[in-house]
């Protein structure tokens, strides 16, 4: 077995020397800039490393919630989604990446503000669970974590992958697949020094993400159901600063720690208390300039809460017209009313958790009223709220090759297989049907899982 991945693979060694700037622009496609275009405009991070996204990611492990699963089994015929079915994968990847709760002891204050808020108000939360049984709380997940202890599946699965004996091969840009009379015969590589390559295989697992499948698969002359690159969601995000008396220091912990999830399953609201450091955070601070300068002085005592909302399929990948011309994919992501909504819901939810948790002042971003200090202005502040001032960025892109029974609906079958094509297999978030509802990597992971033991069998 071979694996590809055009990025390159990171050593602690880079995440503990390296400077930040460096690490984050070369850990990210586009250097962290991948942008959906709509209205408004939407922020995508995605990771490019050996290990994928989960180099990067916040180490946020949740299961599917059972109503998703049962979405995915009854609505598209994903039999692998069924919740008996797919319980003994959900454990394993569990197991494989050591998955626990944060403890209190590198929570950290931005994550016990949180759920001080949550009580106050009477609503339900708990600490994250995560794949970071050795985290000492350096808050660096997104860049890289400067001690190894996030288990992304560089220091796991593919460690493993190795042992039974595959090849990894980095800085290897898939350009098409190949094929032959309906079946698959390998790749075409391509290094970033111009040198190319092939390799020759009866069985290709494209798994290339949500945004990048839908283009490969183009280049290939294998995207002609009419439904690759549609169905994009995106896990529409966005943050609320808050302003406390006492030091919060919210870099010194970890980066996502608790989450409110008294929303989720009626409005698909979930709420985490999510901190970076200032320099990458700070455009939830009011004003520029000086203005700009003092509130960063005044950073150590400012509360970092984030807010993702369960979207509408609402968004596509565009180029299918570009064909094998197609260098890079194009997102097109609009907020629906009803999603626009809830982003509104959650800023207005997450101010109230600032205020129980002891706030003097929520720090909204928006320009008619960047700064509130009751809960009455931040309603008044809402209630006028034009979307295209919102600060949105999203996380999670599934769906645009997604998996199913229905051949007119799903362009990857129940097993994964990509249709109209021999030996070619789909896996990774592009297959989600819908959106997950929460941070999708075991779900993602033990789907993945799945389709793999098909692959087994079939050959």
């Amino acid at each position: 077995m071979v694996i590809l991945e055009e990025g390159r693979r990171w050593s602690v060694a880079d995440f503990r020397d390296g400077h930040p700037i460096d690490r984050f622009a070369g850990l990210y496609r586009d250097g962290g800039a991948t942008v959906a275009l709509g209205r408004p405009p939407v922020v995508l991070p995605i990771g490019r490393a050996v290990g994928g996204t989960t180099v990067v990611n916040s180490g946020t492990c949740y299961r599917p919630p059972t109503h998703v699963q049962q979405r995915w089994r009854d609505d598209h015929g994903l039999a692998p989604a069924d919740p008996d079915a797919l319980a003994p994968y959900l454990d394993d990847v569990e197991e494989t990446l050591q998955v626990g709760p944060v403890p209190p002891s590198v929570m950290g204050r931005n994550g016990t503000l949180l759920l001080t808020g949550a009580t106050g108000k009477g609503w339900t939360s708990h600490p994250i669970n995560r794949n970071a049984p050795d985290c000492v709380g350096s808050c660096q997940c997104s860049i890289g974590c400067p001690r190894n202890a996030k288990f992304g599946v560089h220091l796991n699965a593919l460690p493993q992958a190795c042992d039974a004996g595959a090849r990894i091969i980095s800085h290897a840009r898939v350009t098409t697949v190949l094929h032959r009379d309906g079946r698959a015969t390998g790749v075409a590589v391509r290094r970033p020094d111009g040198s190319a390559l092939e390799v020759h295989a009866d069985t290709v697992v494209v798994a290339a993400g949500a945004a990048e499948t839908p283009a490969l698969l183009w280049r290939s002359s294998l995207g002609d159901h009419p439904r690759v690159g549609r169905n994009l969601s995106l896990h529409p995000a966005l943050g609320l600063a808050g302003r406390f008396p006492e030091p919060v220091v919210a870099w010194e912990g970890v980066l996502q720690s608790a989450a409110v999830d008294e929303l989720h399953h009626e409005h698909g609201i979930l709420i985490e208390a999510t901190a970076t450091p200032p320099g990458m955070g700070s455009m939830v601070l009011p004003g520029y300039g000086r203005t700009l300068v003092r509130r960063l002085a005044d950073a150590d005592h400012i509360g970092v809460f984030g807010a993702m909302i369960a979207d509408e399929p609402s968004g596509r990948v565009l180029g299918r017209r570009l064909g094998r011309r197609l260098r890079r994919p194009l997102l097109r992501y609009d907020l629906t009313r009803r999603d626009t909504d809830r982003l509104v819901h959650a800023m207005g939810a997450m101010g109230r958790l600032m205020f129980a948790a002891g706030a003097e002042e929520v720090l909204t971003a928006l320009p008619n009223a960047p700064s509130v200090c009751t809960v009455v202005e931040l309603d008044d502040a809402l209630a006028s709220v034009d979307p295209l001032n919102l600060h949105v960025a999203a996380f999670h892109p599934t769906g645009t090759a997604a998996a199913g029974s229905d051949d007119q609906r799903s362009p990857v079958d129940e097993c994964g297989r990509l249709r109209g094509t021999t030996g070619v297999w789909v896996t990774g978030a592009t297959v989600l049907p819908s959106c997950p509802e929460v941070n999708p990597q075991v779900s993602i992971m033990a789907l993945a899982l799945a389709i793999a033991d098909g692959i087994v069998t079939a050959v």
